[in-house]
């Protein structure tokens, strides 16, 4: 059986390291088996060249939310103490795209973190989704992607 982490490396990606919150805010809450994880953005400052629809990539917007994606892995393991293998299922992602108001390419930019998931979880990584356009995010970024998960109970 492959394991995430063994995934990870074949698909080429390291976890990145876990920000502290940036305000008043928790990273995650977790009641039973219930993560739920906070918006984790892939790199501050993508979108300050044009939102999505008014000069931004969607390529690199892509990109991004796979990073996210990667960054709120980063939070499970974090959570399970090193045990990521603890993923029961990936419930939900919410996905926020910094686009203007006639951008509609939201799905494709979203797929970035939706593909991330299933590559590396398989069956475990398929979830309902939002993705939603935003007049802007913090520290400039992209992209922001929250998530739900359920845990195997330790």
């Amino acid at each position: 059986m492959t394991t995430i982490a063994k995934k990870l490396q074949e698909l080429g990606h390291t976890l990145p390291p876990v920000k502290a919150p940036a305000a008043n805010y928790l990273s995650y809450t977790l009641q039973g088996n219930l993560l739920i994880i906070a918006g984790q953005i892939g790199n501050p400052g993508t979108a300050k060249d044009g939102v999505l629809g008014a000069g931004g990539s969607v390529e690199a917007a892509h990109k991004e939310a796979q990073m996210a994606a990667l960054r709120l892995l980063a939070v499970i393991d974090a959570v399970t103490g090193g045990d990521i293998e603890r993923i029961a299922q990936v419930q939900r992602l919410g996905v926020f795209v910094a686009a203007s108001h006639d951008f509609d390419g939201h799905s494709a930019v979203a797929n970035g973190a939706s593909d991330l998931f299933v590559a590396v979880l398989g069956e475990r990584g398929r979830h309902a989704r939002t993705a939603i356009g935003v007049s802007s995010l913090p520290t400039g970024a992209a992209v922001e992607v929250d998530a739900i998960v359920t845990l195997v109970e330790a």
